[in-house]
């Protein structure tokens, strides 16, 4: 059977690839995807799906060659990762905080702000996409003079390596960090996501 987009084998694989990584099950992603590249072997997206099983596993070496591998690709080509390092990763925040309008940083220095690789599963659960950018948690700026029992203190998490899977190059890396610092710092403000995409900061 040719590979196409609209391939059953191919939505099924990719959903439980990227089932597998969202979980942190990535002996079971790398299973799914191992198979998935033999049976569809020119098809981009499996291929960056298993690169990011493979660099979580801390196989980077192999992950770099998938991650070439899915540039190459017939169907559905994928752009390379930007890789960064921490410190890196670090200085684009800082940065982007720079360069938020004065009243964005003052606000922001009310928020604690949260550095990993990657998010963890109870974190991405409730949420629809392979991965994650960034996230806020907390009670908004708007009602933190009556918050409910239990709230966590406000906090926006960024992921480093979902900012590497976004970008190709050291501008668009600065600047998906930048936006995503901008939404999650909108939804402390209040905005939902529909307010978000009106302000330009969806």
């Amino acid at each position: 059977m040719a590979e196409t987009v609209e391939d059953p084998r191919f939505a099924d694989a990719l959903a439980g690839i990227w089932d597998a990584y969202q979980k942190a099950e990535i002996e079971r992603g790398l299973t799914l995807g191992r198979t998935a590249v033999v049976q569809m072997p020119e098809h981009g997206e499996l291929w960056f799906g298993l690169a990011c099983c493979l660099e979580r596993a801390g196989d980077l070496m192999a992950a770099d060659r998938a991650f070439s591998r899915a540039t190459r690709c017939t169907v559905d080509p994928q752009p390379l990762p930007y890789r960064v390092g921490w410190p890196r990763f670090q200085r684009a925040v800082e940065e982007a905080s720079a360069r938020l309008p004065k009243r964005l940083r003052d606000v922001l220095g009310e928020v604690t702000l949260i550095l990993a690789d990657y998010a963890e599963p109870e974190l991405i659960a409730s949420h629809g996409e392979p991965e994650l950018l960034g996230l806020f948690e907390g009670v908004p700026r708007g009602d933190r003079l009556s918050p409910p029992p239990g709230s966590l203190s406000p906090r926006i998490h960024l992921f480093r390596r979902a900012h590497e899977h976004n970008s190709s190059t050291a501008q668009s890396f600065a600047a998906e960090v930048t936006q995503t610092l901008y939404h999650e710092l909108g939804h402390y403000i209040g905005y939902d996501e529909d307010g978000l995409d009106e302000l330009g900061m969806g």
